[in-house]
């Protein structure tokens, strides 16, 4: 009888979903490396997050929502958070810069006192991170006369790092 009530126990347990199979697993966070191997100083646009867009590659293909610099997350406390950086970034001659990235896409959620983030980690497969490059920080406030810099990647990446060439040659 005991042995009954512990398989009976398993299976309600299991089918309200306390089982460990299939559940998602955790995002892994990427360091996009951007360099610049071009000829002259370039700028990148920066609002909290800097400024470019992951699309996913697979059949659809889609744009990636990322997470806010800030977000409030579902079902937890929000952070307090303070200003963030909004403006031109510098990237001169021969220079890198980082930024990370959640392996995560974003969904937004009504709540009572106004909204909170839903993350999904991403599946592995082919993406694309696409990001507007500036001739000059003035051009790169007022967002005009980018250029696009486009560079494919795969998740998982090689040492959870994807490398972007920002400069332009001659």
């Amino acid at each position: 009888m005991r042995r009954l009530r512990l398989i009976a126990a398993a299976l309600l347990l299991g089918a309200c979903g306390s089982s460990t199979t299939g559940t998602q697993q955790p995002p892994t966070t990427i360091t996009f490396q951007f360099h610049n191997d071009g000829i002259a100083t370039v700028y990148v646009f920066q609002n909290c997050l800097l400024d470019y867009t992951i699309t996913s590659l697979a059949d659809p293909v889609h744009e990636v929502t990322r997470q806010g610099a800030c977000a409030c997350a579902c079902g937890r406390a929000c952070p307090v958070c303070g200003p963030c950086f909004a403006g031109p970034r510098e990237l001169a001659i021969g220079a890198m810069m980082t930024d990370s990235w959640n392996t995560v896409s974003v969904t937004t959620e009504t709540t009572a006192t106004g909204s909170c983030e839903r993350a999904t980690t991403l599946p592995d497969g082919r993406y694309r991170i696409d990001i507007p490059v500036y001739p000059t920080a003035e051009d790169a406030l007022a967002k005009t006369y980018a250029r696009g810099v486009t560079q494919s990647f795969d998740l998982p990446a090689i040492g959870n790092a994807v490398h972007v060439q920002l400069g332009a040659s001659p």
